[in-house]
């Protein structure tokens, strides 16, 4: 259990360190994939790709810190 909560704790705290990295306007880039009158609008608040790739990379980074914090105990 308490494997399952470091987990958790590292995952979100890595993970919206990742996310704070994101600008805005950068994640334009990842929702080109729409085409209509209002994909405007909706690129400019569409961060799925964002959350998903943080939270990812977020977790990667976890659960390698929590393998090592238990490797060394």
């Amino acid at each position: 259990m308490q494997t399952f909560v470091a987990l958790l704790l590292f995952t979100l705290c890595y993970g919206l360190l990742f996310l704070s990295m994101f600008p805005v306007k950068r994640s334009d880039k990842f929702n080109q994939f729409t085409s209509s009158a209002r994909n405007a609008l909706y690129r400019q608040y569409d961060l799925t790709w964002p959350y998903f790739i943080s939270f990812l990379g977020g977790y990667l980074l976890a659960s390698a810190m929590v393998y090592l914090i238990q490797d060394s105990i």
